[in-house]
């Protein structure tokens, strides 16, 4: 490792184990973060480690304004997100993870049977309903909580348990913006491949999901993080950490 002092060290038991993952939301930022995920999991395996577990949530079919700007090809119009992602990775690299075709429940699903969540959706009131369904129970659950505009854009690693026995104090993005609660979004769908773009850049989607592969790496694989995310601008070329203090 090239770093031995960290502000935040990697929980202990994910350094001898497979670490599960939940993944919400397979759309144009979920899409990316998984197959940065089975990127890392294979070059982890390789050289030692248990590796991921990944499940993944998502209740849409591959639209064709999907198609170039997500990881998703002509041929899979039509198909489930989730199932067909998973699928394809499940094939490729030989893997066991699950695809569930529906949207996360928050009071089904249990989220704090995790070790890491990723949310990849752009409902603000859900991130808000994540945090406080999970706020008073006991877990040592991580919450990577991803979103973006048309060319911003944030990433934030914390907590997803505010219980006062959970020894992880990492604030999560919740902590940082409590005006996701009551927050109006104003997402519709897109009709076509202009429409899309007219609405989201091409490259925000990768940005935000190399910067989500960053912190995931450095969990894993340098044992822990100085700092916790970033905030994007890709029209100015520009990243700024979130340290840990």
């Amino acid at each position: 490792m090239s770093q031995t002092h960290f502000n935040f060290y990697t929980p202990t038991d994910w350094l001898d184990k497979r670490v599960k993952i939940a993944l919400i939301g397979i759309g144009g930022t979920g899409s990316e973060v998984l197959t940065s995920l089975a990127r890392i999991d294979y070059a982890i395996r390789e050289l030692g480690h248990e590796g991921f577990h990944v499940t993944a949530w998502d209740g849409d079919r591959v639209e064709r304004p999907n198609i170039g700007r997500q990881a998703f090809y002509p041929a899979d119009l039509g198909h489930n997100k989730a199932v067909l992602t998973i699928q394809r990775i499940n094939f490729l690299y030989g893997q066991d993870w699950v695809g569930i075709p529906d949207m996360f429940g928050i009071g089904h699903d249990k989220p704090e049977a995790f070790d890491l969540v990723i949310t990849c959706v752009d409902v603000a009131q859900f991130r808000a309903d994540l945090s406080q369904a999970c706020r008073s129970k006991y877990c040592r659950t991580l919450w990577l909580d991803t979103g973006n505009g048309s060319h911003t854009g944030q990433v934030i690693l914390g907590r997803l348990s505010h219980h006062t026995e959970n020894p992880i104090t990492l604030p999560s993005v919740f902590d940082f913006h409590p005006e996701l609660e009551g927050m109006e979004d104003h997402n519709t769908p897109s009709c076509s491949m202009e429409e899309a773009l007219a609405s989201q850049e091409l490259p925000i989607n990768r940005a935000i999901a190399n910067v989500a592969m960053q912190l995931i790496w450095g969990l894993v694989r340098q044992g822990g993080l100085n700092w916790q995310g970033a905030y994007l601008d890709i029209t100015k070329g520009s990243q700024i950490p979130i340290n840990i203090v």
